[in-house]
């Protein structure tokens, strides 16, 4: 057994660089030239849309019964391109300063947008542009006149009170357009004149009651019937689109009878002082976890936190509390935290009344001390490339602005389609068809039903997936091995390779760090019972003490149960480093099992596309084919993020495996430079690789509302470069930030000087200037590179204005003994920190108070050169480098030990 090392701080100095080149040797986006044809079709349908949008319009001004409620008209556009001045068309700013239109609310990466007409004249501007585009002469192409970019048009509609409703009544919550300094006046009297007749109509009780979350967002409805439903959404223009949160249905009840009682009993941790928010049905006191539980909140009607009328929050309680240890053979098991029951269902289903989920969490984090929260119930999946969902929007804010991190379900299949599909022979419901097939759906069944489900998206928590093993030697049944993901634990719902609008995204607007889950536990698999984890059962009927049960609602208190073993060890660490640390340990198992399927959607692209099999391709055909298929690699990392954590390797270090955490600030449009130095013992390796190095960022973000590529207004992102010899840290973070810095002027080639030459002289071309900014990059990259070049940062991101952004992110690197001589023994590691453009009022005064931004850097050191010295990577790395053992670590272990023992 290898010797458990705490983990540790580093404490090297940092060089600062206030400097960020947003810039990039890339063509900006253009529209592809067609010949004139090819636009009869798309003008015959921008004609028949808005002359749809001219009736409907007509229409929703006649329906008006609340006549002091002032207009605000909104009009949809869906377009071919992304909604930014960062295209050809610079969309943003001719929308609204020739046609009047300012954007209220922007979806699906930003190319369907919610306008309000702020001015009548100009957008009179707008319609006869169009009507110049669709009564055009089809032999002459739009390019170059007047209306050509009506051509970035997909569609037109107006904003109707049936788009509103989205067929939702009863309990259901209404997302608000955003706010602007255009339409603030109408805004502000329709918010509060909207606030007014919901109060009238619970005095007239046809509402049971309405919430406004503290942030003017959304506001929440119960009881209201459909009549109501249509008379709000007629009236009030600020409202976006309503949405019902019903939470999904757990699967029956399964008991097994061969025990008659729990034999088992939770001890109370004196050594811990962590209890864990349990976000579920209700926590019930049963036998063997009532030491734990230290009360709750109930928010629903029955005022009683400690009831449970299902199992599925007591359960969810014991795996929080003690985490895979409640699958051993102890049957004492000294628990790692104790609980607090915040009981948000009356049963396992119904309406989540999600601000008041929200408020509940943030009182109970103020209250009662509790930082960590499991959240295992879900509501409805999300669409492909949805927005994120209010419920995610609310949580994110509350994690941004609290001290607090919630482990939250990805979510199931439905139990009910699920057993379906499993009496229907159809190719779409066989493992691991089932995941990803698009293009492919049965009567029962498509890829897009298995995508995650709000609110999973929310990006400052951790999502957790399901792996198929139950903790038993049992038998699989409809997963294909335990260390694969359940059949139904449900996928990331970001796929860059569907279209929107009609149109692929251009790789420039895609990110490959946008999925979700974040990692994967054991769930259990189904159908069998005796595949599925055994679990606590109530024991009302006096056999029913354990049950089989399965699904990501046991992985997800399984994974904070690791945050909590870990708080318990390192308690001063932040909880972004608590999300770094457990993604940073996890490890990934082969994606094979997804070979086949991704071969057979090249087979049918190929024979849709060419008419010939993929192997009867030319090179050039392949790739292409290739290029609109999401690899295996691809789907297995949307099902699984990044794996399964390793609890030895999130708790511990050991002689030859060693974690290192960053936790600074960064400020805007700046870089950051730290040294690692490596230790020389290491260049006597009788073999070439010497150390592997994992690390994963990980930081909290200020979501913006109703604007889908800002959801994440912030870019911090890393990498690992070659020191150069550099002594001064901040000539090293100014050198690696400007690939105009003197520095590289040594290595400049003939080319580069020529080009520079008419630079200086004033006479280079937008081509060569094109050229010359890309070969100097390329240069630099070949100059900083450990390797023969740079390594692409941790995240892209260019272009700003139209790229989604990740907040966790995490990227490798082996050394080799010729690298570690390359870099003289030390090894930068560079962080770098921008912020999106074109940010609303809200998030621009954030910026101004907010110049700082805090982050999380675990890296993991592995020595691999396998030497028969007596000698310590982790010894070593302390003794060449300024490193700090993590707080109460040492003392702690030395507990453990004693205990162990």
């Amino acid at each position: 057994m290898k010797e458990k090392l705490p983990h540790l701080y580093i404490r090297n100095p940092f060089g600062f660089a206030n400097k960020f080149n947003k810039s990039r040797a890339i063509t900006e986006l253009r529209i592809e030239k067609k010949e004139p044809e090819a636009y009869i079709k798309h003008k015959q349908k921008l004609h028949s849309s808005f002359n749809q949008l001219i009736i409907d319009k007509t229409l929703r001004l006649q329906q008006k019964s609340l006549h002091q409620v002032p207009n605000i008209e909104i009009v949809e556009i869906r377009f071919f391109i992304p909604f930014s001045n960062g295209a050809y068309f610079n969309t943003r700013t001719r929308f609204l300063e020739e046609f009047g239109l300012s954007p209220v609310m922007q979806k699906d990466f930003n190319r369907t947008i919610l306008f309000a007409i702020i001015n009548p004249e100009k957008f009179r501007h707008f319609e006869v542009l169009l009507n110049e585009y669709t009564q055009s002469n089809n032999d002459t192409p739009p390019q170059g006149t007047p209306y050509a970019i009506m051509t970035t048009l997909h569609d037109v509609k107006y904003h109707t009170a049936d788009e509103i409703r989205n067929n939702c009544t009863g309990d259901l919550v209404f997302e608000l357009i955003s706010n602007n300094q255009y339409v603030n006046y109408e805004y502000e009297t329709q918010l509060h004149l909207f606030k007014n007749h919901l109060e009238n109509l619970i005095l007239f009780n046809e509402i049971t009651s309405f919430t406004i979350d503290p942030f003017d967002k959304m506001i929440q409805l119960k009881g209201a019937s459909r009549d109501v439903v249509i008379e709000i959404t007629k009236n009030f223009d600020i409202l976006a689109k309503a949405h019902s949160l019903r939470s999904i249905a757990v699967r029956p009840d399964q008991f097994n009878i061969a025990k008659l009682s729990w034999d088992l009993n939770f001890l109370r941790n004196e050594k811990s002082n962590i209890a864990v928010g349990i976000l579920d049905n209700g926590v019930r006191p049963i036998e063997p976890i009532k030491n734990i539980i230290d009360g709750g909140l109930d928010i629903t009607t029955t005022n009683d936190p400690l009831s449970a009328i299902h199992r599925h929050g007591t359960v969810v309680a014991s795996l929080a509390a003690v985490g895979d240890k409640f699958f051993t053979e102890e049957k004492e098991l000294i628990a790692d935290a104790s609980v607090y029951s915040i009981k948000i269902l009356e049963n396992i289903d119904g309406y989540i009344d999600i601000i008041n989920v929200v408020e509940a969490i943030r009182n109970v984090h103020k209250n009662q001390g509790i930082r960590l929260f499991n959240l295992s119930i879900c509501a409805q999946g999300k669409g492909y490339n949805e927005s994120p969902s209010l419920f995610a929007y609310l949580l994110d804010k509350l994690a941004y602005e609290e001290d607090i991190l919630i482990f939250i379900a990805a979510g199931n299949l439905n139990y009910d389609d699920l057993l379906a599909m499993q009496n229907d022979p159809h190719f779409l419901h066989q493992y691991p068809n089932h995941y990803y097939y698009p293009g492919e759906s049965s009567n029962i069944h498509s890829c897009e039903f298995s995508n995650i489900c709000i609110p999973a998206e929310s990006m400052n928590h951790i999502t957790v997936g399901a792996l198929a093993d139950n903790f038993r030697d049992s038998p699989m049944d409809l997963s294909l091995d335990k260390e694969l993901p359940a059949y139904y634990t449900r996928k990331s719902h970001y796929d860059f390779k569907q279209e929107i609008n009609g149109v692929k995204l251009s790789p420039n607007h895609s990110n490959k760090n946008l999925f979700k889950p974040d990692i994967v536990m054991p769930g259990g698999d189904l159908l069998r019972h005796d595949a599925g984890m055994q679990v606590l059962g109530f024991g009302d009927l006096g056999t029913d003490f354990y049950a089989f049960d399965a699904g990501t609602s046991l992985a997800t208190p399984l994974a904070l149960n690791m945050a909590v073993q870990l708080i318990n060890l390192y308690p001063a660490i932040s909880l972004q480093s608590v999300k770094a640390l457990i993604i940073n340990s996890a490890n990934c198992y082969s994606h094979k099992y997804l070979d086949n399927i991704v071969e057979k959607q090249k087979e049918t692209l190929s024979i849709k596309k060419y008419g010939r099999p993929f192997d009867n391709l030319d090179r050039g055909e392949k790739m292409n084919v290739t290029k609109q298929v999401l690899s295996a690699e691809e789907i297995h990392r949307n099902i699984v993020g990044n794996g399964k954590p390793n609890l030895e390797k999130l708790l511990y270090s050991t002689k030859d495996d060693v974690s290192l955490l960053i936790e600074d600030i960064i400020p805007t449009d700046y870089h950051k430079v730290v040294l690692i130095n490596i230790p020389d013992y290491l260049l006597n390796s009788t073999v070439s690789k010497c150390l592997e190095i994992q690390a994963t960022l990980c930081f909290k973000i200020n979501p913006a509302w109703a604007n889908h590529v800002d959801y994440n207004p912030l870019h911090l992102s890393f990498n690992f470069a070659n020191s150069i010899g550099i002594d001064s840290l901040d000539e090293l973070a100014s050198i690696i930030s400007d690939r105009d810095h003197d520095y590289y002027r040594v290595y400049w080639t003939e080319e580069i000087r020529e080009l520079q030459l008419k630079k200086d002289r004033g006479i280079l071309t937008d081509k060569e200037k094109e050229k010359l900014s890309g070969l100097k990059l390329k240069t630099k990259n070949q100059v900083l590179g450990v390797k023969k070049t740079i390594e692409a940062w941790s995240e892209d991101f260019f272009p700003l204005v139209n790229k989604p952004l990740s907040n966790r992110q995490s990227m490798s690197i082996n050394l080799a003994k010729h690298d570690i001589q390359k870099i003289g023994n030390k090894l930068a590691i560079v962080i770098r920190c921008a912020v999106k453009e074109n940010l609303d009022f809200e998030l621009q005064e954030w910026l101004r108070i907010t110049p700082e931004h805090s982050f999380s850097l675990a890296i993991r050191i592995v020595e691999t050169a396998k030497l028969n010295e007596e000698r310590s990577l982790y010894n070593e790395l302390l003794s060449v480098n300024n490193l700090e053992v993590i707080n109460n670590m040492i003392t702690r272990l030395e507990e453990n030990l004693e205990t162990e023992i």
